[in-house]
């Protein structure tokens, strides 16, 4: 997984909000008069884009976590599975053992 993925899927978006408040923070002397003669509409536009930034992070890092939770789900039947069978091997008679297992070997 790259950076940029592991960032978007594991970093949650009010982590975004507050490095942008420490970023405006920090440069609000340089961003104001930038700011001030920006017109109205596309300062709209920049902060629609913040916006929709943080709705992307946000539905990028629940997705993430869903996939995550479903993947140990499966992990977890998959153990369960196993010790079953682990378990039917163990306590079947050697003859019936010998018999299933033929199958999956190679002379």
């Amino acid at each position: 997984m790259d950076t940029l993925s592991w960032l978007f899927n594991f970093v949650p978006w009010w982590v975004w909000v507050v490095i942008a408040a420490v970023l405006l923070a920090v440069f609000w002397q340089a961003l104001l008069p930038v700011w001030l003669t920006l017109p109205k509409w596309l300062k709209g536009i920049i902060l629609g884009a913040g916006a929709l930034f943080t709705a992307y992070a946000a539905g990028r890092n629940r997705g993430s976590k869903d996939e995550r939770e479903q993947r140990a789900k499966a992990d977890a039947r998959a153990v369960q599975t196993r010790k079953e069978t682990d378990d039917e091997i163990r306590n079947a008679p050697a003859a019936d053992v010998d018999r299933r297992l033929d199958g999956w070997m190679r002379d």
